[in-house]
């Protein structure tokens, strides 16, 4: 229940608590992490989300979590994220 398939960019920003994902499945990103290196890896939504661009160009959602998984969530959220 603690895996979760994320691409390399996606997977050093998650173990970093540079991102995390809340419990709709939406990425969250840290406020410590700028729009530049956003949109440089790829976050372009993030970055759109975080300081207001107009157009979103992609879904970064990874739907509903099971109820395991939940759990290494709000730990991740609580424990590893820097908000």
């Amino acid at each position: 229940m603690n895996g979760l398939l994320l691409t390399p960019d996606a997977d050093h920003l998650f173990d970093r608590g540079f991102i995390t994902f809340g419990e709709d499945g939406g990425v969250i990103s840290s406020s410590r992490v700028n729009r530049a290196d956003l949109r440089r890896m790829g976050f372009d939504q993030l970055a759109i989300e975080r300081f207001g661009f107009e157009e979103v160009p992609a879904n970064w959602n990874a739907g509903a979590f099971l109820p395991g998984q939940q759990r290494y969530m709000a730990f991740h959220r609580g424990q590893v994220f820097v908000a």
